[in-house]
């Protein structure tokens, strides 16, 4: 079944000192499909909220069904941001597909058995 929703880390999309994917292109293709598109970061919501601003400019809660941020990889069950953001789309782990760069959020996406699009 192909992913119905695709759950990025704000780390996918590229910056300076990292090296660039092809989250910019997932992005747009998600969206063009009609799929649900989420964002996750463990940045606080207001620094959050500035990063997504200088990326997206004033479209990115047109963008993104679910924007979940101060989010800690580290936690489990269902405080683990995945799970919540699954469980904020209604959709199961294979059902979705993530996005990201950082170990942590990568480390987060295996252990809830996410597949990862790298």
């Amino acid at each position: 079944m192909p992913a119905q929703a695709i759950i990025f880390d704000l780390s996918a999309f590229a910056t300076e000192d990292a090296a660039p994917l092809e989250a910019g292109k997932l992005l747009d293709e998600a969206i063009h499909q009609g799929r649900h598109c989420a964002l996750v970061t463990e940045l606080p919501h207001q620094e959050a909220g500035q990063r997504l601003r200088e990326r997206f400019g004033d479209t990115a809660h047109h963008i993104f069904s679910v924007v979940l941020t101060g989010a800690n990889y580290a936690a489990r069950g269902h405080k683990a941001p995945y799970s919540v953001v699954l469980r904020a789309l209604e959709l199961a782990p294979d059902q979705a597909v993530v996005v990201a760069a950082s170990q942590p959020a990568l480390q987060a996406a295996r252990r809830e058995r996410l597949r990862i699009r790298a």
